[in-house]
């Protein structure tokens, strides 16, 4: 499969990709005019195209083909709600590999048992720039036709305003994952620690599930992937 970028698509056969994957295009990939591409517009479209201009700051591409639909999207939509783990990586590898598995979005934020808060503004939109990066590049690398969105919440209270459709609570006393659940499901996944009783009480008050994975013990970065596979 040619290599794949997301782009902003504009009028006509000329497309530029953007500016920040040229060093990894020309220096990593060494690839070259002449070279197959597939361009994905992040609204489940894709096309083919031919790299033309390789500059020092920006690449163009010519469409060889026309628009169509991204058949790789699952049909059903499920968003991760991730407390943030007390370290970087781990929240890194459930949006990435979360992106590659087919999750539709994800809503970090803490909890009273993990207090990795951001408080300061510019801290937040590094954070959230550095994790839009990582779910373009697990796009364009699982070839989603969507970037699935991240967003950050300070609290339980902010998440929960974002479920929608059926949600689950992952617990280990819980009952198996039902086999119906509709196209519209919300995971939540506690930190290393687990919700405190009081989190799991208010995430069962908003109508959410309890389920369990099964007899075994998960990682919090796990148990979002898990879940993923068996939902997707």
């Amino acid at each position: 499969m040619p290599q794949c970028f997301f782009i902003e698509p504009t009028l006509g056969e000329l497309q530029l990709l953007p500016e920040d994957k040229t060093h990894h295009l020309v220096h990593v990939l060494k690839m070259q005019a002449g070279e197959p591409v597939r361009l994905h517009d992040g609204q489940n479209r894709w096309a083919m195209a031919t790299l033309e201009l390789l500059g020092k700051k920006r690449v163009s591409a010519r469409l060889t083909s026309a628009w169509q639909a991204v058949t790789t999207e699952p049909e059903r939509q499920v968003t991760v709600f991730q407390a943030l783990p007390k370290t970087g990586d781990k929240v890194e590898q459930v949006l990435q590999h979360g992106t590659e598995l087919g999750a539709a979005g994800f809503v970090l934020f803490a909890s009273e048992r993990a207090q990795a808060r951001l408080e300061e503004r510019d801290r937040i939109e590094r954070k959230v720039a550095r994790w839009e990066e990582l779910i373009r590049n697990a796009a364009e690398q699982s070839g989603r036709g969507v970037l699935p969105p991240v967003t950050y919440t300070r609290s339980l209270d902010e998440a929960l305003a974002h479920a929608v459709g059926v949600a689950l609570l992952l617990e280990e006393s819980g009952q198996h994952l039902p086999p119906d659940l509709g196209n519209t499901v919300s995971v939540f996944v506690g930190p290393e620690s687990g919700f405190t009783a009081a989190e799991k009480k208010q995430i069962l008050a908003v109508g959410a599930q309890a389920v369990s994975l099964g007899p075994r013990t998960l990682r919090t970065e796990t148990a979002a992937l898990a879940t993923l596979a068996k939902l997707l």
